[in-house]
């Protein structure tokens, strides 16, 4: 039989191999982790520009649009205004009668007032 001091010095040998082992497992765990957490940061990061990237396009075509179709309005206000003044100057009657049509139409979509009967 072994002595007690014996078994106690095998018995701490092997708690002290047992923990270096766990250690070194923990640590290797621990890099992986980091590892996988750096790369999922990349790519939500890659991802992220990517978005930003397209918004930034879209907005600038969105803008242009908007431009155009500013610039495209302001040209044909400005075709209507002279229109009106020019039949306004050649037959200011039929701009009246235009005017009262109009009035006319909408007179008629809006709906009828009560007369207080019920």
């Amino acid at each position: 039989m072994k002595p007690f001091s014996e078994t106690a010095r095998e018995t701490r040998a092997k708690a002290s191999e047992l923990a270096e082992k766990t250690a070194e497992n923990a640590r290797l765990t621990a890099e992986a982790a980091k590892a996988r957490i750096q790369e999922g940061y990349g790519r939500a990061r890659a991802a992220t520009e990517e978005i930003a990237a397209r918004a930034s396009e879209q907005a600038g075509a969105a803008r242009e649009a908007a431009s155009e179709a500013y610039a495209k309005g302001k040209v044909q206000a400005k075709r209507a205004n002279s229109k009106l003044k020019e039949v306004a100057e050649k037959q200011p009657l039929a701009l009246v009668a235009g005017a009262v049509a109009v009035g006319a139409l909408i007179g008629s979509l809006l709906p009828k007032g009560r007369s207080g009967e019920e």
